[in-house]
């Protein structure tokens, strides 16, 4: 499933039936590390250039197309670092199917980065909690009960 150049069609398909696409990008992996070196400056010309860069990729338009057809209105609400959290499933949006509204992601993954995306949970209204962060948590139990199996990733030199 990992691209360089993925097709606008082949990704707008794994994101309704999966709920997740990804490739492996050598410059996201780089481009992060230079964002650590400089303190990781979210709230600056840099780090917006960094958001503007990844998340509406005005050179190649890949994700910017995707948002584009995906979504009437496209708005960034959540910008942040995530370190890891282990034993801990993190979701960004709740309801399944009957949530009526739909949140597009951008993940922009570290050199050596690793993940566990769950095929099929954004098609299932499962139990969530608060989490300690600014998500929600799922446990695994739901995520078993039912059938979501993790899709597990690897990003050695970077990725999207």
């Amino acid at each position: 499933m990992a691209l360089s150049h993925p097709s606008q069609e082949v990704a707008e398909k794994s994101l309704l039936e999966r709920g997740f696409y990804y490739w492996e990008d050598i410059s996201a992996g780089n481009r992060v590390s230079e964002l650590e070196k400089r303190g990781f400056p979210y709230f600056t010309e840099y780090g917006l250039d960094f958001c503007a860069d990844f998340a509406f990729d005005p050179t190649s338009q890949r994700i910017q197309s995707i948002l584009e057809s995906s979504l009437e209105r496209c708005v960034l609400g959540h910008w942040l670092r995530y370190e890891e959290y282990v034993n801990h499933i993190e979701c960004f949006r709740r309801g399944g199917r009957q949530a009526g509204r739909r949140v597009f992601m951008v993940h922009v993954w570290s050199k050596g980065s690793q993940v566990d995306y769950y095929v099929g949970s954004h098609l299932h209204n499962l139990n969530t909690t608060k989490g300690l962060r600014s998500v929600y948590e799922i446990p695994l139990s739901e995520l078993n009960r039912v059938g979501c199996e993790p899709d597990k990733k690897e990003f050695p030199d970077g990725g999207l």
